[in-house]
This record gives C-alpha cells, sequence and structure tokens, in this order.
C-alpha cells in the first residue's frame, strides 16, 4: 500500500502481525502497549526490526508477564519520582 497525505512522500506500508502477549489483567493496558512501543522504537534504532519482521516476529523474551510487570513498577516508580521531585 502507498500513502501520500498531500506531502509528495511516498511511504509504503507493510502489515504484519507481530505475535506480541497480551496483557494478564484488566489494568494494565497502557503500559502493556508503552513497553512494545518502546521496545518497537530501540528494535528500529538498533536495526533490527525489520530483521525480527520478516523472521516470524518478536524475540519471544520480550513478551513474557513478568517483563511487562517489571517494566509497570519501573514506570511507578518513576511517576513517583517525579511526583516528589515537584513538590
Amino acid at each position: 500500500m502507498w500513502l501520500d497525505r498531500g506531502l509528495g512522500l511516498n511511504m509504503r506500508t507493510m502489515v504484519v502481525s507481530i505475535g506480541i502477549i497480551q496483557q494478564t489483567n484488566n489494568f494494565d493496558c497502557g503500559v502493556h502497549v508503552l513497553y512494545f512501543i518502546i521496545k518497537l522504537i530501540e528494535a528500529g534504532k538498533d536495526g533490527k526490526l525489520l530483521e525480527y519482521l520478516e523472521n516470524g516476529g518478536l524475540p519471544k523474551e520480550w513478551g513474557t508477564a513478568e517483563i511487562v510487570l517489571k517494566y509497570r513498577l519501573e514506570v511507578r516508580e518513576l511517576l513517583i519520582s517525579l511526583v516528589e521531585s515537584d513538590t
């Protein structure tokens, strides 16, 4: 599919299924999505994203519930520190 939004740019888009894990609770959707966005950006910067997609998906070690839980706790601590530094 080619997109041109009036900017004179021709961009090719590829739609693939990347097989990420689903969240396992009803409250981590934002953290879950943020975690995978960051991982995708990092993979793009490292030049690995296309390789992952061409080889069937993201590394399995990215998609464990424990890793997302750990990331949620990191985000929580970051938010707390930002609130405390603002007071």
